[in-house]
């Protein structure tokens, strides 16, 4: 009854800190989230080079913790978490590891580039979240981040959803250079000390967040319960699988040195249909992702068009993610068209992009990019299912849901190439982790967890401006 006790009392402190360890100026849903998405896309990736990379269990679980690693940096309030987020970096270490004679000669070296597909993909998801979803938990549910960052997490463990849990890993060395080369010092221990309290904390002990989290938020958030996994809604949880896999196959190109094109996945995403003609609804917008970062002021309305069945333009607003402010020098992965009048039901409208994109690291795109699709019929008429012949994005999830269930261990071991990671196990001790996790942190000294949680109290809560 005391272990119980102890455990309820752990989980119900944790679940009122998850949010704090977690603040962060581009975070969106929960870090579990990202883990799973990241795991759930490179299990949809189609027969290939990369789904035969992907295979090796350790450059799968490499690619996993490198999903949680830019949140790490919010853990011990140092600026790598964000700078981790951005292209920019993305582009740096990518850079780095091509520079090298042969990246993908060891084990080592595949778990490195793997890392970076992790940390990028990471990137892409909490753009994507945060410039579509968030929109729509807004509007509907009337809450924000602070709210959706851990129910989602919550969420995903009430509903039997989490088997992913990668050991720890961390090629220090590489990050903390490249991180020097873009103007910051972090060390090697500070960014090892950050990713395992967020595998302590937010991975390891999702069974005692896991409750508080679900019952905390899912009363908030009737909605976003109901759709953070609905393929249909963009940016949702599911969404992301294919535009995530879609990135990492570009990133892939580029690490063999080859051209991969500018726009890698869009929403609606045909055969799909746009999901609304109201022009006031979020579900009328257009996002247009892709696969490597893009300077703001080059995506501009002479870059950027849309016409309907006529040729005619749309009218339209256009943004950028969420977090650039249509800065001219920020850089983005995504634009968003969002309609100013009313659209046409079952009529077809094309999307296009100019080439002349600058592109984050130099270089501009050479190649117009355009795709059409199909607005949802009037109520009441009936045409061809919006969905006919639509990918499943469902598929990865559901897959290891079988020896799941929240009865099961939500977290517990799964399927995928990973086997669901080699230290499954998670400590009771609320006082420290395990002593040793992956080849990159091997035998760290591991400091208390209990004492940096009061001093998350006092941090005040950041956003991007």
């Amino acid at each position: 009854m005391q272990q119980a006790t102890a455990h309820t009392r752990l989980g119900r402190l944790a679940a009122l800190l998850f949010p704090l360890v977690l603040a962060a100026p581009a975070h969106a849903h929960g870090i579990n989230g990202h883990v799973h998405v990241t795991g759930w896309a490179i299990e949809s990736l189609p027969e290939g080079p990369l789904q035969a990379f992907f295979a090796e269990p350790e450059v799968f679980d490499a690619a996993l913790i490198g999903a949680a690693f830019p949140d790490s940096g919010y853990a011990t309030d140092d600026p790598y978490g964000e700078l981790a987020h951005w292209p920019p970096f993305t582009h740096a270490l990518l850079e780095h590891l091509l520079a090298g004679e042969a990246p993908f000669a060891t084990l080592e070296d595949r778990k490195v580039a793997a890392f970076l597909m992790g940390i990028a993909a990471h990137g892409l998801q909490d753009e994507l979240f945060d410039s579509v979803f968030l929109h729509q938990v807004e509007h509907r549910d009337g809450q924000g981040q602070d709210e959706v960052d851990p129910g989602t997490d919550g969420f995903l463990w009430a509903d039997g959803h989490l088997r992913f849990r990668p050991p720890l890993y961390l090629p220090g060395e590489t990050l903390a250079t490249v991180f020097d080369a873009q103007g910051h010092e972090v060390t090697v221990e500070s960014m090892e000390l950050g990713l395992r309290r967020v595998k302590f904390l937010v991975i390891d002990n999702i069974e005692a967040l896991g409750p508080n989290l679900d019952a905390m938020y899912r009363p908030l958030l009737p909605w976003t319960a109901a759709h953070y996994l609905d393929p249909d809604v963009p940016g949702s949880l599911r969404a992301e699988i294919p535009a995530t896999a879609a990135y990492l196959e570009a990133i892939w190109a580029r690490l063999h040195r080859e051209a991969s094109p500018l726009v890698g996945y869009a929403w609606p995403a045909p055969p799909r249909r746009l999901r609304s003609v109201d022009a006031s609804l979020v579900d009328a917008w257009v996002t247009v992702v892709f696969g490597a970062g893009a300077v703001v002021g080059s995506l501009n309305e002479e870059r950027v068009a849309w016409v309907d069945e006529a040729g005619d333009p749309v009218p339209f607003e256009l943004h950028h993610t969420r977090w650039s402010f249509s800065r001219p020098m920020a850089n983005t992965r995504l634009v968003q068209l969002r309609p100013t009048r009313d659209l046409v039901p079952d009529h077809a409208y094309t999307v296009s992009v100019a080439e002349g994109v600058e592109l984050v690291g130099g270089g501009r795109t050479e190649e117009r990019w355009s795709y059409t699709f199909r607005t949802p019929c009037a109520p009441g008429v009936e045409c061809a299912p919006p969905d006919a012949g639509a990918p499943d994005e469902g598929a990865a999830v559901d897959a290891g849901e079988a020896g799941g269930g929240a009865d099961a261990g939500p977290g517990g071991e799964g399927a995928g190439p990973g086997g669901g990671g080699a230290d499954a196990a998670t400590s009771g001790d609320p006082g420290g982790a395990e002593a040793s996790g992956g080849d990159g942190c091997q035998g760290v000294p591991v400091a208390p967890v209990m004492p940096w949680w009061p001093a998350l109290l006092a941090r005040r809560r950041r956003r991007r401006r």
